[in-house]
C-alpha cells in the first residue's frame, strides 16, 4: 500500500473521530463532556490519542472515561476542579466551558498513561437502570412462555442487569420488585398505553452473560473502571452503581468471556433442546464493528435453532416510530418472538430514566 493511500486512510479516520467529538449527542446529561468534546474536535493531537482504542470502541466514551479514570485514581491536576465527581456532591465544580486548556495540558502530561488505558480497556457501561427494560420485556412475554426460560445477556459487563429480580422498581406511580432492596430504580412513565405488570415474570431456568471482557464485581480495579464510565455530573447513577455492585458481589452471575459471534452458537448447542430462552442486549450493538453486525445478529438468532427464542433489545431509535405524536427522542425497546414477529414494546430513554407506552393502532 502506498504512503499516499495510508495517509488518506489516516486522514479519513481522523475526520470520523473529529465528527464524533464535534456532535456528541450522547452526552445529554454531561455539560462538561459536551464542552470538552469541542476542545478535542479542534485538537489533532487529542484526536490521535482518542483513536488509540480497539476497533469498535466508542471513542468519545472511551477517551473521557480514560481521563476520568486517571483523575479518580489519584492523578493530581487542575483539571479535577471541573469534575463534579471529584469536587464532591454539594460543591460547585468550575465551569466546564473553561476546562479546555486544562484538558490539553493534562493529556500532554499523561499521554503514556492515557494510551495504556485507551488501548487496553473497553467501554463496558453497566447502566443498572436498564434492568427496567429487561424486566419490562420479560413481563411482556410471561403469558407466552409455558416453561422456565434460560436468560442470556450479551454485553453483560459486570452482570448487574442479570440480577434484575433482586431490585425494587417504581415506574410512574406503580411499584414492583423488592421494596427492601438497596437498589431502587425509578423510571418516569409517559404515554397512553398500558404498563404490563412487572411482577408477573417467567420463571428462570438459568441466567448467564456473555462479554468480551467480563467485569469481576469483586475486583476493586474493575469496579473503578465502571465508575469512571459514569459521567461526572451523574451522582445518583454513581450511587446506584455502587449499591448494585455491592449486592451483586455477594452472588455474581456466571459470565462467559468471548466474542458473542463465537460464543452464542456454541451456547445454543449446550442449552437443553426445546427449552425456551431469552436473549437481552442494550447499547451493545453500537460497539460492534460495522462489518461484523450481520454476524452478530446471526449469532443471536442461532440461539433459536435449538429452542424457542425471545429476543429483547434496546439499541436504536424506533423506525417507524409507533407513537402518534412523538415528543421525546428515545430508543426502541424491541421484542422479536420465536415466530419472527417483531414489535416495539415501548420507546425509552437510553438509560431507562423514562419509558413511553402507546396504544397499538
Amino acid at each position: 500500500m502506498s504512503d499516499k493511500i495510508i495517509g488518506t486512510d489516516r486522514e479519513a479516520a481522523r475526520q470520523r473521530l473529529r465528527q464524533a467529538f464535534t456532535d456528541p449527542r450522547e452526552f445529554t446529561s454531561s455539560p462538561l463532556y459536551r464542552a470538552l468534546s469541542r476542545t478535542v474536535a479542534g485538537e489533532d493531537r487529542l484526536l490521535e490519542l482518542a483513536g488509540r482504542g480497539r476497533p469498535g470502541q466508542y471513542p468519545t466514551f472511551l477517551f473521557f472515561a480514560a481521563v476520568h479514570h486517571l483523575l479518580l485514581t489519584g492523578t493530581r491536576h487542575p483539571l479535577a476542579a471541573f469534575y463534579p465527581s471529584l469536587v464532591g456532591e454539594g460543591r460547585q465544580a468550575a465551569p466546564g466551558q473553561e476546562a479546555g486548556a486544562a484538558l490539553i495540558a493534562f493529556c500532554a502530561e499523561h499521554e503514556q498513561a492515557l494510551t495504556e488505558v485507551i488501548s487496553t480497556r473497553l467501554v463496558q457501561t453497566n447502566q443498572v437502570q436498564r434492568a427496567v427494560g429487561l424486566r419490562f420485556g420479560l413481563s411482556s412475554i410471561a403469558a407466552e412462555v409455558a416453561a422456565p426460560v434460560h436468560l442470556i445477556e450479551v454485553g453483560a459487563s459486570a452482570g448487574l442487569n442479570l440480577r434484575f429480580d433482586r431490585y425494587g422498581y417504581t415506574v410512574g406511580d406503580r411499584t414492583f420488585g423488592d421494596p427492601a432492596s438497596p437498589v431502587q430504580l425509578v423510571t418516569e412513565h409517559h404515554g397512553t398505553g398500558p404498563l404490563p405488570d412487572l411482577d408477573v415474570l417467567p420463571d428462570l431456568a438459568s441466567v448467564r452473560g456473555v462479554d468480551l471482557n467480563p467485569i469481576d464485581v469483586r475486583d476493586p480495579d474493575a469496579r473503578g473502571w465502571l465508575e469512571a464510565l459514569v459521567w461526572p455530573e451523574n451522582h445518583d447513577q454513581r450511587a446506584l452503581l455502587a449499591a448494585a455492585l455491592e449486592l451483586t458481589a455477594t452472588d455474581p452471575p456466571p459470565i462467559q468471556a468471548g466474542d458473542a459471534i463465537d460464543v452464542l452458537p456454541r451456547l445454543a448447542g449446550a442449552l437443553p433442546a426445546g427449552e425456551p430462552r431469552v436473549v437481552f442486549h442494550s447499547a451493545t450493538r453500537m460497539h460492534v464493528p460495522a462489518h461484523r453486525l450481520d454476524a452478530f445478529d446471526a449469532a443471536i438468532a442461532s440461539l433459536g435453532e435449538t429452542g424457542p427464542l425471545w429476543w429483547i433489545s434496546v439499541e436504536d431509535a424506533p423506525d417507524p416510530d409507533p407513537r402518534p405524536a412523538p415528543t421525546r427522542h428515545g430508543a426502541a425497546l424491541r421484542l422479536r418472538a420465536p415466530d419472527g414477529e417483531r414489535r416495539t414494546l415501548a420507546v425509552v430513554e437510553g438509560h431507562l430514566r423514562w419509558l413511553e407506552t402507546f396504544t397499538d393502532a
